[in-house]
């Protein structure tokens, strides 16, 4: 039956992982939802930031090894494990995980992603933070921050009374 997937100690793991999150509390349900997001998107992050495949990869195992070792909550990963748990035999209704797990966690992943992380880069490198000085050197900075004698010395070719020997 399905494939022999999900029998024995795995059946036994699926039931228990299923059960549990359903038990959870609704805040604290999604407060983990928040840690979550909040690393899987620093493993993004991370991901983009390093320049070989090593480095991706070990940007990427960090966070989410740290997510999943400290036992917060996952959207994706949910709606895999509850329903596997609930094919195992779980005491686990559709309207129990959809309202005691799906809901927080959903609402939690949804406010570490565009609050918090987008918010922050926002604050640090965009619209949010127009009025904070940027830390990063003057040339990683948008044109509009630039000294004016920049923007006319980026502006195109150089003509040879601009060039000082």
């Amino acid at each position: 039956e399905y494939c022999d997937m999900n029998e024995g100690l795995t059946a036994q793991l699926a039931v228990k992982v299923a059960e549990k999150k359903i038990k959870a509390d609704f805040l604290k349900t999604t407060i983990k939802g928040i840690g979550c997001n909040w690393m899987v998107c620093m493993a993004v992050f991370l991901c983009g930031q390093a320049q070989d495949m090593a480095g991706k990869m070990v940007g990427i195992w960090f966070p989410i090894s740290a997510f999943v070792a400290i036992g917060f909550e996952h959207i994706p990963a949910n709606m895999f494990m509850i329903p596997l748990g609930m094919l195992a035999g779980a005491d686990v209704s559709v309207l129990d995980m959809l309202i005691k797990n799906f809901l927080p966690t959903t609402l939690g992943n949804t406010i570490a992603g565009s609050l918090i992380v987008a918010g922050g880069y926002s604050f640090a490198f965009g619209r949010l933070g127009c009025n904070n000085p940027s830390p990063l050197p003057m040339s990683r900075v948008s044109r509009e921050d630039l000294p004016v004698d920049a923007e006319k010395a980026d502006s195109g070719p150089r003509a040879e009374s601009d060039i000082t020997v």
